[in-house]
């Protein structure tokens, strides 16, 4: 825990105090709702340690959008998530409350994978589907296959998306998007759209962030690197609706 508290720090803060001010932004990281062991900085943007972290304002406008820079490597899961799912779990996704994009390059939901890599040459694991049941542990991190594939949905990365810096798949470095509409969940990597629709998102559902095993996320909640999508904008609070 203290190499990874030191790790967040670096850069940010002084070795001798951790010193928090209060971000101008009113939307930023929930110390109220996160994991026993993860660590929360730089005025409520940063998460390390384990477990996994809401924001503190849900998702009540009808087109909104946010922003992952991710600063380090290591086990973490980037979506939505309402107030009960499991904070103290590394991985998102795991239960019926969490709707994840991972950085085993599994989408879960329920501990179901949504979308998977197709891992056939690296580990011999089938394709899964929109209904196909899986677990985290069938595809191991690292896989650097770029086929994804439901049967019925596009691969991974589909003609004409996202091409990232290794081959369409996140790493360190990048930057997920997330844009959820109350229809559909969607991920974009480094302002490209990955094709990989979540539906069946229920319920009121807050930004959320899990890491594990060195994992550093930044939360960008305005000031985007690469922009929301048409008709997206950044997070409201309920105030600024009315």
């Amino acid at each position: 825990m203290f190499c990874c508290l030191k790790s967040c720090l670096n850069g940010v803060l002084p070795a001798q105090s951790v010193h928090i001010t209060k971000t101008s932004n009113p939307v930023q990281l929930d110390s109220s709702h996160m994991g026993h062991e993860v660590v929360i900085i730089k005025n409520g943007t940063r998460a390390c340690g384990t477990g996994g972290v809401l924001a503190n304002a849900p998702l009540v406008q009808s087109k909104s959008y946010f922003e992952v820079k991710l600063q380090q490597s290591g086990h973490w899961s980037i979506g939505l998530a309402t107030q009960q799912t499991d904070l103290n779990q590394s991985v998102g996704g795991k239960d019926r409350e969490s709707w994840c994009l991972n950085s085993n390059h599994l989408v879960l939901h329920g501990g179901d994978v949504i979308y998977r890599l197709d891992a056939s040459k690296a580990a011999g694991v089938p394709n899964g589907g929109q209904n196909s049941p899986g677990h985290i542990t069938t595809t191991p991190p690292g896989t650097v296959s770029v086929d994804l594939g439901p049967v019925s949905a596009p691969a991974f990365p589909a003609p004409g998306s996202a091409s990232g810096t290794d081959g369409g798949l996140p790493q360190e470095g990048d930057t997920i998007g997330v844009a959820y509409d109350h229809v559909e969940l969607n991920f974009y990597l480094n302002g490209k759209n990955l094709n990989v629709p979540v539906l069946n998102v229920r319920g009121t559902v807050h930004p959320c962030l899990f890491v594990d095993d060195g994992a550093i996320l930044d939360i960008v909640l305005d000031s985007f690197a690469y922009g929301p999508p048409p008709g997206f904008e950044r997070i409201l609070v309920e105030q600024s609706l009315l």
